[in-house]
This record gives structure tokens, sequence and C-alpha cells, in this order.
């Protein structure tokens, strides 16, 4: 009887104790969560100002004439030997590249290029992209191209609209990898609004 009341009142005290462990770690989490919508509701909306130099303005003065004119075939047939990692980076800071950020849950935002079976990625810190000719695992957004297709955005007079006109007619496609509250707090949604014209909610 005694034994009985005894084990009642240690399984009690466990309880208790269990309980209250629960308990502090929830308020944790909550104040963790607290912290971060904050930190991502002040940070919404900024954007990292990146400058960087069109990677083919190189071949493309050297297949202008003297009368200004460019021969594009040219320009591409050698851009597409030449690709590397400046022409992804260009075209993701176009793409706006500057509004996604690191999320403390996830991480940094990554980003694989398809370029007709050729695979890139880039990981994205502070707004710009590093680029490498290889393949990775988590990728938040895959984006298949063609090189020429890439080349072509970098001699159109504006990058982000022409990005938007191959999104449409289906040169470029956009696939979105990670679930969606990943994306939403590493700042794709609105890009991807952008280019696709078509609302994700998170």
């Amino acid at each position: 009887m005694v034994n009985e009341r005894v084990n009642i009142k240690e399984r009690y005290r466990v309880t208790k104790k269990v309980i209250k462990v629960l308990l502090i770690i929830f308020v944790v989490l909550l104040i963790l969560l607290i912290a971060f919508a904050a930190g991502f509701v002040m940070n919404k909306g900024k954007k990292i100002e990146i400058h960087l130099e069109n990677p083919i303005a190189g071949i493309v003065l050297k297949y202008t004439n003297e009368a200004g004119y460019v021969n594009r075939d040219a320009v591409v047939r050698e851009g597409v030997l030449e690709f590397n990692e400046d022409y992804i980076n260009y075209i993701l800071v176009a793409l706006g590249t500057g509004y996604l950020q690191k999320s403390p849950i996830f991480g940094n935002p990554l980003i694989e290029f398809d370029l007709g079976g050729e695979i890139w990625n880039s990981e994205i810190k502070g707004g710009m992209p590093n680029s490498k000719k290889e393949t990775i695992e988590n990728e938040d957004l895959r984006i298949s191209i063609s090189k020429e297709e890439a080349v072509e955005a970098l001699l159109a007079d504006n990058i982000e609209e022409f990005m938007k006109n191959s999104v449409v007619n289906g040169n470029t496609k956009i696939e979105m990898i990670a679930g969606k509250t990943e994306l939403f707090t590493k700042g794709y949604l609105e890009m991807y609004k952008k280019l696709t014209g078509e609302e994700v909610s998170a």
C-alpha cells in the first residue's frame, strides 16, 4: 500500500518534470518563431543592389562593325562556346536574387540550372549568386534553359522581360522543388510570380 503511494508520487513527479521540459521547449520555440517572423517581415521587400558587367560584352564588341551592326549569330555561337558561371550569375541577378535571403531554418537559397543536360548550381549569399558546374542535392528551384537561349537573354535590351517571355513561350522552364514554406522564407515566391505570372500561396 505504502509502495503503491510512493510509486504514484514518483510517476506524478516524473510527469510534472516532463510537462515542464515540454513547456520550456515550446516557449523557446515560440520566441524563436516570433523573432524569425519579425525579422522576415522587416527584411521583406528589401533588395540588395548588385551590379555586374554583362559577361558577353567583349564578344559583342568583337562582332560589332564600324557602322554599329552586331552579328548576333556569331555572338550566340561564341557565347555558347565560352559559356561559364558569369553568364548564370548575371542572369540570376537580373531575375532578382537580391530579394532572396538566407532562411534561419533552411539555409541559403540553392538554384539548379539545367542547360540541355549540363547541370550547374548556384548558392545565393547576400543576394549574390555563386555558380558552379556540378550537381547539388536539395535545390530549391530548377531552371531549364538552353545555352543559346541564355546567351540570347544576355543580348536582350531588357533581360527580365526576355526571361518572362521565354517562360511563357516554353523556352525556359522553372520548377519549384522545395516546399512552399521554404520557398517563402527564402523569398522565391515573389520572384516566381514575376517570371511566370502565377500566384503561389505559402
